[in-house]
């Protein structure tokens, strides 16, 4: 940048360029589009900051963006959810196929699944951005909230309408003026509207300082709007992705994932095929979708398709519009990975997260090293409501995590949420809100893959009912019958398992009465291992032996006779870490 003259303003710096244009060299590319994401993560904050609910505060249920004006995503927070990574562009198209014009004051709003996210809890939210009266950028953001009528978070609704309320794209402030209308509609369709309504402004409050920091960085840089940054951050990231592509061997590359599913299986096919540069998803043979709450919709689909290419290929371009634009997906419609409506999707997630491992597959076939064994994923996702002893309702989800699958390089990490980014709220959060107690949290050993490198462990957890009144559960599980499998001879995870009261059965996919003092019971998946178990070095498996990771039983059944150290054994241990307890030195 050449030599500016700096003036102030109302104590505020500003600056005034000596030339019409700054010149983008790549060191002031590289500060500006840090600037820009960096914006993204303070909207982030703010918006984990004061939100109400704990699957927003605690658990990072959301994700905001940065948009260029014609909708396209120009810059995101590290820390966001794969299944979104399109959504918030997708939906801001719909906004903008809707309202030509905007007023720096406006705020949309939409939960239409297929315009927006896949399912009815996630609210999207974006305002305009105006520097010196001219539209330079949307601010935007989606988050899961805590309820949303209907039968709430479940798999077991037979269409969108016993889902919730739905919200077409409208406006909930018009220039400024509150729509009050349709925050009484919500209002009255939740069963925790202060966290709903809470949340809701944090969405705005956050997207609102993202537009301001955008004008401000506009200011401070002398620049009129963003369109040659976002030029040249897609142009450079849509380049790498190529390049990354272009290093795949052409071919057409096949892989299947079997879940499930509620009465019969059902299952994910997948051909993916690389000429040049390009790269092409075509579901073609995938189930079709079905009447019950599990379909994913294109958009969701696409974000944990592109994701996982992503990973494998190029993870460390920041996630912005270029790089996805030689990816292109394919799937039938009307299928359990497009669906229409009024197909339920509420628990689109057991979909959305068998996306991940299915393209991992067709990958590990032209690049095996670049990806790792099936991880414990999709784990089980618990909803916990009801009455509170004052006569109010609560809302508790209690998100699982299993293992992580083991890799060329790795072992896998134990209790690590993934592919999303969410998390289980601590368990203190959950016990003040909820009438909840949590009995256990512990590693399961033996759980995880063995093989060269081992898969990461599943962990089981127990939960009891409190109070005296009855509650309910909704379960939404995945990879009971058919757990993660392992990679290059490496063995597969151990399923996930599902009990009420120890040992009676609990429906994987369904709602469940609790009375006082009856417990469920949730194991998660285990990942799988990578490469024969044969190969796996001693002193490793002595480790595990040690830590309690393995018992002397399976580490004889899968990897032989091995002494067992004279250390004393960890055990498997509660999770009160779980991170630090899944490290295993190497």
């Amino acid at each position: 940048m050449r030599d500016r003259k700096m003036i102030k303003r109302g104590g505020r710096t500003a600056s005034r360029q000596t030339r019409p244009r700054m010149a983008l060299d790549p060191v002031s590319l590289e500060i500006l589009w840090s600037r820009l994401i960096a914006v993204s993560e303070e909207q982030a904050a703010m918006v984990w900051r004061t939100a109400f609910s704990s699957i927003v505060r605690e658990s990072y249920d959301f994700t905001c963006v940065l948009l260029t004006p014609e909708g396209e995503l120009l810059a995101q927070p590290y820390q966001s959810l794969p299944g979104f990574t399109r959504c918030a562009s997708t939906v801001m198209r719909h906004f903008l196929e809707r309202w030509q014009k905007w007023h720096p004051d406006d705020v949309a709003i939409t939960n239409d699944p297929w315009l927006a996210a896949g399912h009815l809890h996630d609210i999207a939210t974006a305002v305009p951005v105006f520097h010196r009266g001219k539209l330079v950028a949307f601010a935007a953001n989606i988050a899961h909230q805590a309820d949303i009528g209907g039968r709430g978070y479940s798999a077991d609704a037979n269409s969108i309408f016993e889902e919730g309320l739905a919200l077409p794209p409208m406006k909930l402030y018009d220039a400024g003026r509150p729509v009050h209308e349709v925050l009484q509609i919500i209002a009255e369709n939740v069963r925790v509207p202060d966290q709903v309504l809470g949340d809701i402004q944090a969405q705005i409050g956050a997207a609102r300082l993202a537009a301001r920091r955008v004008s401000e960085l506009l200011d401070e840089v002398g620049m009129n709007d963003l369109s040659l940054v976002a030029r040249e951050i897609m142009s450079r990231s849509e380049k790498a992705m190529r390049a990354a592509i272009g290093r795949v061997p052409d071919g057409e590359y096949t892989n299947e994932g079997i879940m499930d599913g509620f009465d019969e299986p059902l299952v994910i096919k997948l051909k993916a095929t690389v000429r040049g540069e390009n790269l092409e998803l075509n579901f073609d043979g995938t189930s079709p979708q079905i009447n019950k709450g599990i379909n994913s919709c294109y958009n969701y689909t696409y974000g944990y398709a592109a994701f996982a290419v992503k990973a494998a290929l190029e993870p460390l371009v920041p996630n912005n519009e270029g790089a996805y634009r030689p990816i292109v997906m394919k799937a039938p419609e009307a299928s359990l990975v497009n669906s229409k409506r009024p197909a339920p999707g509420n628990s689109r997630g057991r979909v959305g997260h068998m996306i991940v491992p299915v393209v991992f597959g067709a990958l590990a076939k032209a690049v095996p090293d670049a990806v790792p064994a099936e991880a414990g994923s999709p784990a089980p996702r618990l909803n916990f409501f009801g009455p509170l002893e004052n006569g109010f309702e609560f809302q508790c989800l209690l998100i699982t995590s299993g293992g992580l699958g083991a890799s060329r390089d790795r072992d896998g990490l134990a209790g690590k949420s993934f592919p999303t980014n969410t998390k289980m709220a601590s368990l203190e959060v959950m016990e003040s809100s909820a009438p909840l107690r949590f009995l256990k949290r512990e590693l399961v050993p033996d759980s995880g893959g063995a093989g060269r490198h081992r898969g990461g462990l599943a962990q089981e957890l127990v939960v009891q009912v409190l109070g005296t009144k009855n509650i309910y559960v909704s379960t939404s599980s995945e990879r009971i019958k058919n757990p993660p499998l392992g990679f290059g001879g490496g063995a597969g995870g151990a399923p996930a398992a599902l009990h009420k009261n120890g040992s009676e059965y609990l429906a994987p996919k369904g709602r469940t009465m609790l009375r006082p003092l009856e417990t469920v019971t949730v194991r998660t998946p285990g990942a799988g291992g990578y490469d024969r178990a044969a190969e796996r070095d001693r002193n490793a498996i002595e480790r595990d032996l040690a830590s309690g990771y393995v018992t002397p039983e399976s580490a004889k059944r899968d990897y032989g006779d091995v002494e067992r150290s004279d250390r004393p054994a960890k055990g498997a241990g509660r999770l009160d870490d779980v991170g630090a307890a899944a490290e295993v030195p190497r």
